[in-house]
């Protein structure tokens, strides 16, 4: 089964690949356009710290949705293997969802349009506008519009690592990290399917982003001042 679900959702890594590599010879041909796709100790790094990061937004977002009063019910827990469980959430949120659309949006776009700010904007309100055809719980055209304060608010920090550790592992982290958070903590918190986890997360999300950018920037100032 764990087998499986690897060979099945690793599908959509693998295709997504595949058409990098021919966008790549055809229509990126004659320009340096790079996934920015190693794999090494400073990669794994931002992967796990974006992970852990994930789980604190939850938390923070789990305790404001808990103050307000507004906690969902629990669904309870799948009665399958932990193993069965862990495998097919990671599956699922790496193979299927990070990995490949963060190949595509802060990958491959954001190379291929120049590492621009047009590039910046384009890779994260491109994807954001795309979640209006998701289906993560919307039951009206509101919670359609406000679903996406989610994926616009973790695109911000995804695009925002990844321009500073220049690795796309770094927004792969933010991705998964995001969706195994949900699927490991959301029913243990009580948090809602709905605009009050959306729009906080998404803020959450937003603000970490613009954290990280200012202590870089503040640490290529002192940087400077030092040479």
């Amino acid at each position: 089964m764990a087998a499986f679900v690897l060979l099945l959702y690793g599908t959509a890594t693998i295709l997504v690949l595949m058409l990098c590599y021919v966008l790549r010879r055809t229509l990126d041909r004659g320009r340096r356009v790079s996934l920015n796709l190693r794999l090494d100790r400073r990669a794994l790094l931002w992967v796990v710290g974006m992970v852990l990061v994930a789980v604190a937004v939850n938390l923070a977002v789990a305790g404001f949705v808990h103050a307000l009063g507004l906690a969902g019910g629990n669904e309870g827990i799948p009665d399958r293997p932990w193993w069965i469980m862990a495998v097919t959430i990671f599956s699922q949120s790496f193979l299927l969802q990070g990995i490949p659309e963060e190949i595509i949006w802060r990958g491959w776009l954001f190379s291929s349009l120049g590492e621009t700010r047009f590039a910046a904007v384009s890779s994260v309100l491109g994807f954001t506008v795309l979640h209006l055809l998701s289906q993560g719980g919307q039951q009206n055209l509101l919670e359609h519009i406000t679903y996406l304060a989610m994926p616009c608010g973790f695109a911000v920090t995804a695009l925002i690592v990844r321009t500073i550790s220049g690795s796309t592992w770094a927004a792969i982290g933010v991705h998964g990290g995001l969706h195994v958070a949900n699927d490991m903590l959301s029913d243990w918190l009580h948090l809602p399917n709905g605009s009050t986890t959306w729009i906080p997360q998404g803020l959450l999300w937003a603000a970490v982003g613009l954290l990280i950018l200012a202590f870089h920037r503040r640490r290529q100032r002192l940087s400077g001042q030092t040479y």
